[in-house]
């Protein structure tokens, strides 16, 4: 005889969510990620009346549902008077070229399911080389920079400047419960307390002046995310990015799964974690915000971090004149 649905006690159960120890029909447990998604909307007032939020899609599974979600939000009027547009940066190396560019019509079809505008964003129309270009002049010049470094740097460069010249309140992006417990997580091993400051509100401590990122689905946990995505049609991710597995956060997301185990609990108390030590620093006066001196973005240091690359990497004066030319265009 087979276990029917915690909630419904109609349909029979195939999932079971080991933090509450309910086991739910596909109906109930699809029908309670939009719901948490919406309440994390709602209680956190993420998206208000006169947003115009600008949805971050990378192509893989989390950022497709999160479109999906709000898109559907939007369709059915529980996001009134709300602007949105979706997009995509392309880095300029082989993941971004061959894996993210090659789902653009998917995406696009996905957005005009529910009239949302999509656009993509390229790196080398901004900075004037792609993100392996510039990899490849650090280390011709003896730096050597993780290309997920390079990425994230330069794509919040991006996102800021694009989305103030086209008005955008708020980025959505798809980090979930998993992202951001291993974002804790790491930010404690490393000592990184500055960072907690802007935990939940900006991706980048250093840079204060950027537009505010939202993150509705942060309280979702990742294996809940496929299993929305399976179900509704949403293609899975073929390919992993190559460079992730050099990266520090590759090894937390399986250290976490290990405690998840004995603690179902412990990727939400991470999370919470997080956001209380945010607003207990946020509470305490805010630092004077500075400028970098090349290009005068805000920044914790007299040089931001993207004009550190460019100038390491031999390119500052060909960054700052593309830049400029951008600007002006």
């Amino acid at each position: 005889m087979s276990v029917l649905c915690t909630r419904c006690g109609r349909r029979p159960a195939q999932y079971f969510r080991a933090v509450s120890g309910e086991r739910l029909c596909l109906r109930c447990l699809f029908q309670s990620v939009e719901r948490k998604v919406l309440e994390t909307i709602r209680r956190e007032r993420l998206i208000v009346p006169g947003d115009y939020v600008a949805v971050a899609v990378s192509g893989g599974k989390d950022s497709l549902v999160l479109l999906h979600i709000l898109g559907s939000f939007k369709e059915r009027g529980l996001l009134r008077n709300v602007k949105m547009e979706a997009f995509t940066v392309n880095e300029g190396h082989p993941y971004s070229c061959f894996y993210r560019m090659s789902r653009r019509d998917y995406v696009r079809e996905l957005a005009a399911r529910f009239g949302i505008e999509y656009n993509v964003y390229h790196f080398k129309d901004f900075f004037g080389v792609t993100a392996l270009e510039l990899s490849e002049r650090l280390a011709k010049a003896g730096h050597e920079v993780h290309m997920c470094t390079i990425d994230g740097v330069l794509r919040r460069r991006l996102m800021n400047v694009v989305g103030r010249r086209r008005g955008w309140t708020k980025i959505a992006t798809a980090h979930n419960l998993d992202d951001e417990a291993q974002t804790v997580l790491m930010n404690v091993l490393m000592g990184n307390l500055s960072r907690f400051a802007y935990y939940g509100v900006y991706e980048d401590a250093e840079e204060k002046d950027l537009i505010p990122r939202i993150k509705p689905m942060k309280y979702i946990r990742e294996e809940e995310v496929a299993l929305y995505a399976y179900y509704h049609g949403i293609p899975l991710m073929e390919l992993e990015c190559p460079y992730v597995v050099a990266n520090p956060r590759y090894d937390l997301k399986f250290t976490l799964a290990e405690w998840e185990r004995e603690m179902p609990s412990v990727k939400y108390n991470l999370v919470s974690f997080g956001e209380k030590l945010a607003r207990a620093l946020r509470s305490r006066p805010a630092a004077e915000l500075k400028r970098c001196r090349y290009c005068g973005a805000a920044s914790a240091r007299e040089v931001c971090r993207v004009c550190e690359l460019f100038e390491k990497a031999g390119l500052l004066e060909a960054y700052l004149a593309k830049v400029s030319q951008v600007l002006s265009s």
